[in-house]
């Protein structure tokens, strides 16, 4: 099974009926999600006290795109997190967290 992402990538003219905006928007959205989400790291970072070199630790599950596009679909569609962490193959929790932030 293909990921929403997947799909939208593969026909762009099939997001509106998906999650209700053109694909231009949707690029759009995505540009302001980086952009925020690398705003809000360095805002972290400065408050942070480094006993380690940064670089390690846990990768990111999902990039920006994922996650706009994860937000879209359930505020357009309304499935449970569960049903959400299927179709991004990730878990409940995350889809939760991913949501949230």
């Amino acid at each position: 099974m293909t990921s929403p992402l997947g799909r939208i990538e593969l026909y762009p003219q099939k997001l509106k009926k998906l999650i209700g905006i053109k694909y231009e928007d949707f690029m759009t959205l995505v540009a302001l999600a980086e952009r925020r989400d690398l705003e809000k790291q360095a805002e972290i970072e400065k408050r942070k006290i480094r006993l380690i070199a940064s670089g390690g630790g846990r990768k990111a599950e999902m990039a920006p795109k994922e996650a706009v596009c994860l937000c879209l679909v359930d505020l357009r569609q309304k499935p449970r997190f569960e049903i959400l962490g299927l179709l991004f193959n990730v878990s409940r929790t995350k889809v939760n967290n991913t949501f949230n932030y």
